[in-house]
């Protein structure tokens, strides 16, 4: 976590009380305060101290899904978008490769995060991340560990974006591969859950889905159940969509791992060895 985390964070909470409890702004903003002040110190992972605010923040509100609306239209869009993105695969020389871009390109769809604050910006901005590529590309590694008999685990990340996931998840499976869901147990941000999985098309395109069991922002490996550490332990690769995810396991231990997200912030760019705003496929073995 660094200094330039805590603004970001303080201006999701605001983000989330406007959204579902404006009257309540300013208790949510002190309690967040505190929370932060706590737990803000050196070392400290910053999803984390994420799920420590908003799991407070989300109590003073009284709102169990301050996002619900957001994630509903989010699915709309993307839904809308769906064409367009298999047109893309379909005249790439490169079909999984270019999978991963689509799955990237709806990552933009993450609300509070200064510059994204409405669903109807992926459809204005599909056509230039694509055409952006990727900046950090190891495709050639997660190619490598797919086929006939390996076992994928699929973390999920923001609605909408689930549904341009339904393509990527597509492309793993022609391969031969099992392909595990991921989802959060508990509504957080704006973090597909199990009821969100229908509408988004995730019941048919995994093989099975699984909970994180938790609210949590990213995952926590410490409290996560039996079932699913066995999954990505034993898994041939992981792939991890967003930078909650990859701020939650990127010293976890666990991999191979491909990191697949649209790099929104300076730090978390930097931890990953990209630049802001670069597409990032980036597979820790």
């Amino acid at each position: 976590m660094t200094p330039e985390c805590i603004p970001c964070l303080l201006g999701r909470v605001l983000f989330e009380a406007e959204l579902c409890a404006p009257r309540r702004a300013a208790a949510a903003m002190r309690d967040g305060l505190a929370i932060l002040h706590e737990s803000y110190v050196p070392g400290a992972n910053s999803a984390e101290v994420a799920t420590k605010v908003h799991r407070r923040v989300y109590d003073v509100l009284g709102c169990e899904d301050p996002y619900a609306s957001l994630k509903e239209r989010s699915d709309g869009v993307a839904a809308s978008l769906l064409d367009r993105a298999r047109e893309f695969i379909a005249r790439s020389e490169d079909r999984l490769e270019a999978a991963v871009l689509v799955a990237i390109a709806g990552n933009v769809m993450d609300f509070g995060i200064p510059g994204h604050d409405d669903p109807e910006q992926l459809r204005h901005d599909l056509d230039a991340i694509l055409a952006q590529g990727l900046d950090v590309n190891d495709v050639g590694g997660l190619r490598q560990r797919l086929g006939p008999g390996r076992r994928v685990v699929y973390l999920t990340d923001n609605c909408g974006e689930s549904v341009l996931d339904r393509l990527l998840v597509e492309e793993i499976k022609s391969t031969g591969a099992t392909v595990v869901g991921v989802v959060k147990g508990a509504p957080v941000l704006t973090d597909v859950t199990m009821d969100e999985t229908r509408r988004a098309g995730l019941d048919e395109a995994f093989d099975e889905i699984l909970t994180t069991g938790m609210f949590a922002v990213g995952i926590d490996t410490r409290r996560i159940g039996d079932r699913l550490r066995s999954e990505l332990d034993g898994a041939d690769v992981i792939v991890s969509k967003g930078m909650a995810n990859f701020e939650s396991l990127s010293d976890a231990g666990m991999g191979p791992i491909i990191y697949l997200m649209r790099a929104k912030c300076r730090p978390v760019a930097e931890a990953i060895g990209a630049r802001k705003g670069d597409n990032v496929a980036k597979l820790c073995a």
